[in-house]
């Protein structure tokens, strides 16, 4: 399905179940009814699962590119979020601000500016940005309700040099960082409009009801690309998102289509040729569940990360979009959303410099044993 003319989002019917999540499956424990429930309706799942559960597993020290230092400080982070998870169940204030939409949107941007996100969008909430079912945390199992009107999405950048030498060890160090940075935001802003008086959820790695980079797209922070991520005008999947969810008054931000960055990412194809799991699509973007875009293979993605023990990152390490955040990239980059006939070409010009397939750089200096 083409993006209208009117300038809407494609909506795909919401029918995504976090237990078809791989991160949801994995918690998964054998002999529970949450188990035969769901491989008893997803018999083509078992084997593959198997398969993952088989291997190291993420920040294993069995994983080949396990590292002593980086492993147990991005553990650290999860298990710190994991302990913020209980943050989102603040509870609402019983008294209600009577702040104007204008108002409260124009401190919550400049907030998010000053906690330093990369960029903060807000969209109306629409049924597809929500999960069907809950597939992990004490709500396990339960229909997810919409109960509130609007979501704020915000992203936060990613480290270049820990991310281009992915897939080791900084990856995942610098991924957990930055989800534990993002909810950090994402619990202040909610306890924040709480403490207003409006009922309001954050959205936080491990905790989510919605699917982030939807949400993020209609905000219009950027497009979804081949590999599956949202791509940011600035530094492409360099970043990673929270949403908060609310039922404030706030002023939406119109959904920003940007068919030239597809276009860029239809004919680049680096972050397939690169990827080690042979996990992203090489062909041109499909209709799926109604909405034409790229699906990759989130178990072969799933089970390299689980041999490597990091989140892996060598499509957003690659991708052409990640580039430093400079005044020539940042040129570059704005040609590209400028010209349909420059985003065909200048891929060619990223391989010259960079190469088809540039080698991982060193883990930086200060991590190396």
């Amino acid at each position: 399905m083409k993006q209208s003319s009117d300038r809407k989002p494609s909506a795909p019917p919401r029918n995504v179940d976090e237990h078809d999540v791989i991160f949801a499956r994995m918690k998964m424990k054998p002999g529970t009814s949450d188990w035969e429930e769901y491989y008893s309706t997803h018999p083509e799942q078992s084997a593959s699962d198997a398969r993952a559960r088989a291997l190291p597993g993420l920040l294993s020290e069995r994983a080949t590119n396990f590292h002593p230092l980086n492993f147990p400080a991005a553990d650290a982070n999860f298990d710190l979020i994991e302990y913020l998870q209980k943050a989102v169940n603040h509870p609402v204030s019983d008294k209600t601000s009577d702040l104007t939409d204008e108002v409260l949107t124009h401190y919550i941007k400049g907030w998010t500016r000053y906690l330093g996100t990369h960029s903060t969008g807000i969209t109306e909430l629409f049924d597809y940005h929500l999960y069907t079912r809950r597939g992990r945390g004490v709500d396990k199992g339960k229909p997810i309700v919409k109960r509130h009107k609007y979501a704020i999405a915000f992203t936060v950048e990613m480290d270049y040099e820990n991310v281009q030498s992915a897939p080791g060890s900084a990856a995942i160090f610098e991924s957990s960082q930055q989800y534990l940075r993002s909810a950090n935001i994402a619990l202040q802003l909610t306890i924040f409009l709480k403490k207003l008086g409006y009922d309001s959820r954050a959205h936080i790695d491990g905790d989510y009801e919605v699917i982030c980079p939807l949400v993020a797209r209609d905000a219009g922070l950027g497009e979804i690309g081949r590999m599956g991520l949202l791509m940011t005008p600035l530094v492409g999947p360099r970043v990673r998102i929270a949403v908060v969810t609310t039922s404030a008054p706030l002023v939406p931000d119109p959904y920003r289509p940007d068919p030239n960055m597809i276009e860029f990412c239809r004919v680049c194809k680096k972050c397939a040729v690169c990827c080690p799991g042979n996990s992203i699509p090489a062909g041109d973007m499909q209709e799926i569940d109604g909405m034409l875009r790229w699906k990759i293979d989130s178990d072969s993605c799933y089970r390299y990360w689980c041999t490597i023990g990091t989140d892996c990152g060598r499509c957003m390490a690659v991708c052409p979009f990640s580039h430093s955040n400079n005044l020539f990239h940042n040129t570059i980059r704005f040609l590209i959303r400028q010209s349909r006939l420059f985003a065909r070409m200048v891929y060619h010009a990223d391989e010259l410099f960079y190469g088809r397939k540039p080698v991982p750089k060193e883990t930086p200096y200060w991590m190396r044993e």
